[in-house]
């Protein structure tokens, strides 16, 4: 990704009908992806019962659901009409009527300042380039009480697929990941953006073999960190 390379909304046709109905259908049959991805993000969260959440880039609406079935108060959010479709469609179904969805641009947020104890952006940072970024968490700031934690969890830029995905050795690249950074990139955009970052964590991909080698030695061997899992918070007024 370079400043002069596409942005978020040159890529936002990437997100139709097909991509969200692949989503919700992995999550619907819980398979290994869908599992390991829910496992993942939820450790990044405290419990959400009784927790305003903004739910980023929402998608199919995977942890605005889970969040809500937990008694959170939540929100998710999203620019495609084809994710909020599916979201209401999964919702129901897994009759979770607490999840709510709205359709908004997460770097222009309807929300008032200061309502949200915790914001949460899965799979959604990989989609942004940097000035996109920027603004994204310039609004969850805004959106934040004080204290009130920021969650990112995304790809690594670091990790041996990636780097085989970039010299075209595998050919399964999403084109719509302009974002890709490593934890070390990200910890500092979200430093610049007025936060704190509290742990930033790797984890595992969903498949056998790999997600063990990924669990016991991401900490030293950045080709197997798969995932980032970054917290941070903010605090001043």
């Amino acid at each position: 990704m370079t400043p002069s390379g596409p942005t978020a909304y040159d890529v936002a046709h990437h997100y139709d009908d097909a991509y969200f109905g692949d989503l919700a259908d992995r999550y619907s049959r819980r398979t290994r992806f869908a599992r390991t991805r829910m496992r993942n993000v939820l450790s990044l969260l405290p419990d959400p019962a009784g927790l305003v959440i903004v739910d980023l880039g929402c998608g199919m609406g995977t942890f605005t659901i889970e969040a809500a079935r937990r008694g959170g108060r939540v929100v998710g959010i999203d620019a495609a009409p084809a994710a909020l479709a599916a979201a209401r469609r999964v919702a129901a179904g897994e009759r979770v009527p607490g999840a709510r969805f709205v359709r908004a641009d997460a770097a222009r947020l309807p929300i008032a300042r200061g309502v949200a104890d915790l914001v949460l952006a899965a799979d959604l940072i990989e989609h942004l380039d940097d000035d996109t970024l920027a603004r994204v968490l310039a609004e969850a700031r805004n959106a934040l009480r004080r204290p009130g934690l920021l969650v990112l969890y995304t790809p690594e830029r670091a990790h041996l697929f990636e780097r085989l995905r970039r010299t075209g050795i595998l050919r399964d690249a999403d084109p719509s990941h302009i974002g890709l950074r490593s934890a070390g990139e990200l910890g500092r955009a979200v430093e610049h953006a007025g936060f704190e970052v509290v742990s930033v964590r790797f984890l595992p991909s969903h498949l056998p073999v790999w997600s063990f080698l990924e669990h016991a030695f991401s900490r030293w061997v950045p080709l197997l960190r798969r995932r980032i899992g970054l917290i941070a918070r903010v605090e001043d007024l």
